[in-house]
This record gives C-alpha cells, structure tokens and sequence, in this order.
C-alpha cells in the first residue's frame, strides 16, 4: 500500500507477505472485484501497490490501466506485468485520463492513505463511463480518523462519511462488509470484553494468527453478522447534484 502524496509508505504483496491474516483478508477482496471486471471491460486500477491484483485483473478485461504514486511499487508492479497492460505514474487526487475513460475502477485499500480520500472519489467519477463502476475498500470505521496504530494510514473514513461522500457523485451505491462470522453470543462476548472469561481468546488470536479455520470465518456480505473488519463499495452513474452541477 501507499500514500499518494508523499514518501514510499505501507505496502503488503500477498505473494509474499507471511501475515496469513492479510493475505487472506486481501485474496477476498481480490476475488470480490474480479468477480465483477468482465472480458470487455477497461480496467483502472487505482493503487496497485506491487501490483498482485493488477497481475490478476490484466488477464480478465480487454485493456488494464494501473496508475501508481510510489516509484518503488510502480517499478515492481512494472516488472510483474511484463510490459502487458498499461502502467502509469500518478496521483489520485488528480488522475491524469479523460472525462468517461473506463468502464471499472478498482482501488483496493487505498482511500486511508489519502490527504484528501474525497478529492479521490470526485476523480474516480469523472474518470467513469456513464454504464461504469467503480469497486473500493477501505478499513471499517464506525466513525473516522486516522489510525493511532498505523501512521500510513493518514485517515481511515467513517462508514456513514464514506457512503455519504461517494452518493455526493454517483446515483448508486452498494455497501458491502467483509467480517468475521460470529455466533450472537460471540459478539456478546467480544463487544463487552468478555472473551477471557467465555474461553474465546483462542477463536480470537486464531484469527489474527491467521489460521485456515479462522479465515474460514471471513465472509463478504451485505448484511454482516460479527466482527467488520473492511467496507467496500460499488457505486456507478452520477449523482443527481453532480449532473446539476455540470449543466451550469
């Protein structure tokens, strides 16, 4: 991962990486938003980081766009693509494409590295076809702020912030959930700081261990039912206000 306005910053490679947690947390989202790129798709990726998820999405659309801040990540995503696709350097607050260049936009894990997350939303829609969407993630936050535990990421948006700030721009959203199944009374238990008591640590640190029982549990849904560990959404056309704002 990567700031978009500065130094070199946070990166996982899920090739590579030995936190089985991330990598499984990240191997879903992946295959939540190639799920949803078809064969005659145009692809920007937003962030790609060492580029896994572009490696990926380039075999899956008809053309791929990868814009990168970070030399260092942009030289490794370079090499891993093999002079397939088309890899750019530059900023999200100021995408450097057209008005309607393409029909998907992925930025995975990347809006919390941001100065200013919103002036990214505003570029995604601009950068949309009018049948496009744009699929992203982010950590989940009740309400937002930037993360005491990891100075990369600047600011972490609320839910209610984020969804409010992507319905600014575009006509549809649709929220989704990635968490950690838990039963009623395991919830009880966690949200009251009673997981010692009930003997849950161990579901717990399993979880962050990363073992294929715990990651099992991770599940991507609408409607969750445990622990939110990211939010992501899908949100395509242009809202009502900003159509009304372009017609001025």
């Amino acid at each position: 991962m990567k700031r978009a306005t500065g130094e070199a910053v946070e990166r996982l490679d899920a090739e590579l990486s030995k936190d089985a947690l991330q990598i499984a947390l990240h191997e879903q989202r992946y295959e939540f938003a190639l799920a949803r790129i078809g064969a005659e798709d145009s692809v920007l990726e937003v962030g790609t980081g060492t580029g896994c998820f572009s490696q990926r999405a380039l075999g899956r659309c008809k053309e791929f766009t990868g814009l990168e801040y970070d030399p260092g990540a942009y030289e490794i995503t370079r090499k891993r693509l093999g002079g397939k696709g088309t890899l750019v350097r530059g900023d999200a607050h100021a995408l450097p494409f057209e008005r309607g260049s393409f029909s998907v936009i992925v930025c995975l894990e990347v809006l919390e590295h941001l100065e200013n997350y919103r002036a990214a939303v505003s570029e995604m829609q601009r950068c949309l076809r009018g049948d496009g969407r744009v699929i992203v993630s982010v950590p989940y936050r009740k309400r937002g702020g930037p993360n005491p535990l990891n100075r990369f990421h600047v600011y972490e948006p609320g839910e209610v912030e984020l969804v409010g700030a992507f319905r600014h721009s575009f006509s549809k959203v649709e929220v989704f959930y990635q968490f950690f199944e838990e039963t009623r009374f395991m919830t009880f238990a966690r949200v009251f700081h009673l997981r010692s008591v009930f003997g849950l640590d161990t579901v717990y640190r399993d979880l962050t261990e990363g073992t294929p029982l715990a990651t099992a549990r991770l599940s991507i849904a609408t409607k969750p039912s445990g622990f939110r560990i990211n939010l992501l959404l899908i949100a395509s056309g242009a809202s009502s206000a900003l159509q009304a704002h372009r017609n001025r």
